[in-house]
């Protein structure tokens, strides 16, 4: 008797565990050998107004379980379908990814109305921007999202795709150019570009040529960025390898050119001359009042053209003034074409020459701390009025580490120059004035 029972009571566990396995098999699920439910993400959400039931990335269909890889600075194309279970108004689609330090990530359908039965086939575009983080380690991934969902937030469906951003092999990006003194300038003056670029791929790039041409006019000025590393190297390296730079300054001579608007044309060719991106800019030439160059009775003169300045530090350059002539001449000075590494000032601002007398200019140029290295060029502008009667070019060779000592020493140097240039001067002056002065006695004799 007590056999019998526990048979009858092995049996009745039995089936009650094989009742509660055939229960839970439902149609669409999967299960092991034991009849456990194996849960897999399913590729179609649903709710009681709408479903998704196909997702496409770039014409390619994507499940929950798919990861795929994307690259920054590219348009990512979405296509989604979604079926109605029932009617439902104002309804949107959206894609998003978050993350982005700057800005969403995301493209958004206008309302539409579902109705119960109906496939509606809607495209989405998002523009993957340059400088969005990549995906560098192998287990890193970032969530693209599809959503659907009413006005009223009745019911909203999401499906998650899995995405893998990475850096294009080779890509440059123009931070910044710098026209100076701007995209308006007179014929009479020259025009200085500096070109700062960024390496937004995945190599480091090497001899980048930067190239700034006015094609119509048949000018053109280029220089060479030495060494460009990817941002995703700099990270990771403990060296001072440089993600950005900017181009030494390129002087472009406007002289006798007609007045008139040109295509400026500012390119950067990397990868072997493989790779190029270009921006195009409307410059604006005009009149000027001319530059009448060293007036009769002056004479000016650089003591010193060209110096080396580290970043961070300065460097004083010097030029004097003689009045030859017989009346006061007050004139004014500018600096130009400095802007974009450093900073610049005149001592004084403006003076009035005596007849017969000399003065000395200095120039102060004080580097920024982040100037790259390389040879700059400036210009100083002697006006009497509003008219510039000389221009004097001035080059700055920019290095880094070099500290401030050399700069001083450079300026001691060169007062010594100063003193002596002064005195030629000055006897330049004495013996024209005597001369003048026997051609007059000799006039009265007679």
């Amino acid at each position: 008797m007590k056999k019998l029972f526990n048979l009858i009571v092995t049996l009745l566990v039995a089936a009650m565990f094989a009742t509660s396995a055939f229960s839970a098999q439902q149609p669409g699920n999967s299960y092991n050998e034991l009849g456990v439910e194996v849960v897999q993400p399913s590729a179609v959400t649903q709710s009681d107004l709408f479903e998704i039931t196909k997702v496409e990335v770039e014409g390619v269909e994507i499940g929950p379980t798919d990861l795929i890889n994307i690259e920054r600075g590219e348009n990512l194309n979405v296509r989604v379908e979604l079926k109605g279970l029932d009617n439902a108004d104002d309804v949107r689609i959206k894609a998003w990814i978050g993350g982005y330090e700057y800005d969403d990530i995301e493209d958004e359908t206008s309302i539409f109305d579902v109705k119960k039965g109906v496939t509606y086939v809607k495209n989405l575009v998002l523009e993957i921007p340059d400088d969005v983080k990549t995906d560098v380690k192998d287990d890193d991934s970032t969530t693209l999202r599809i959503e659907a969902f009413n006005a009223d937030d009745d019911d909203e469906l999401e499906f998650p795709i899995e995405i893998k951003v990475s850096a294009k092999r080779h890509s440059l990006n123009f931070v910044d150019v710098i026209f100076n003194p701007g995209l308006t300038v007179k014929n009479t003056q020259p025009l200085f570009v500096t070109v700062r670029l960024e390496n937004l791929g995945d190599k480091k790039e090497d001899d980048v040529k930067v190239e700034v041409s006015i094609p119509e006019l048949g000018i053109s000025q280029r220089t060479y960025i030495d060494e460009l590393v990817s941002v995703e190297d700099s990270n990771s390296n403990d060296d001072d390898e440089e993600t950005s730079s900017s181009s030494d300054t390129l002087l472009l001579d406007l002289s006798n050119v007609k007045p008139g608007t040109y295509d400026a044309i500012v390119k950067a060719t990397y990868n072997r001359g493989h790779d190029v991106i270009s921006n195009d800019y409307q410059l604006t030439v005009t009149s000027g009042s001319g530059v009448s160059g060293d007036s009769q009775d002056l004479i000016i003169q650089a003591v010193q053209s060209s110096m080396n300045v580290n970043a961070g530090g300065s460097a004083i350059y010097t030029f004097s003034i003689a009045n030859l002539g017989s009346t006061a001449r007050t004139l004014s000075f500018e600096v130009a074409g400095q802007e974009a590494w450093s900073t610049a000032r005149v001592e004084p601002m403006s003076i009035t020459v005596l007849p017969d007398s000399t003065r000395d200019i200095q120039v102060t140029l004080n580097a920024k701390s982040d100037a790259d290295d390389g040879n700059r060029v400036f210009i100083v502008r002697v006006k009497d009025g509003s008219t510039v009667v000389k221009e004097l070019q001035f080059d700055a060779a920019v290095k880094s580490g070099m500290g401030n000592i050399s700069s001083l020493r450079s300026g001691l140097e060169i007062g010594f120059i100063v003193l002596l240039v002064i005195l030629v001067i000055l006897g330049i002056v004495l013996a024209v004035n005597k001369m003048k002065g026997k051609e007059e006695g000799g006039e009265s004799y007679y």
